[in-house]
């Protein structure tokens, strides 16, 4: 009997986790890809639109999330330049919302700091993954002038 308690309590054990690693999300090393990228972006501090409903289900249950999910959304608000945010920006775009395994980024409408990959098309892509990607909602006066700054040249070393 004491050996099928034991059996039975090793079965219900705790596996050992998946987990997902992720580097720190900063505008400093999100700014260093995108400039050391071959493709094209533009910094915008704006507005984003979308449906929210179309975003994969985040770790309520869906075993298998797409690895990817394309919305159609908006941006509205001011491109980066050399004198700052201060280029009007308008633009449709395509949100594109990836998973790895069952993990997946996330999107919020309103306020955001975004750098968006510009196609060869002229088309707009904004890439949420579940270690942040290219998006940062709500973005705080540190992380606009932390930008600016990367953008005019100064330190934009991310922080440890």
């Amino acid at each position: 009997m004491k050996r099928f308690i034991a059996c039975a309590l090793a079965t219900l054990a705790p596996l050992p986790a998946l987990a997902l690693s992720c580097l720190p999300h900063s505008v400093e090393a999100t700014y260093q890809r995108a400039a050391k990228a071959e493709e094209s972006y533009v910094v915008v501090q704006g507005r984003l639109t979308f449906d929210a409903s179309a975003l994969p289900d985040n770790g309520t249950g869906t075993v298998n999330p797409p690895k990817e999910t394309p919305i159609s959304a908006e941006i509205s608000g001011k491109a980066l330049s050399e004198g700052g945010f201060d280029v009007p920006f308008e633009q449709p775009l395509s949100l594109n919302v990836l998973c790895y395994g069952p993990w997946c980024g996330s999107a919020e409408e309103g306020e955001v700091l975004a750098f968006l990959e510009r196609g060869a098309d002229g088309a707009y892509t904004l890439e949420s993954n579940p270690c942040g990607g290219d998006l940062f909602g709500s973005p705080k006066p540190a992380m606009i002038d932390k930008v600016v700054g990367c953008f005019q040249g100064a330190d934009c070393t991310p922080e440890r």
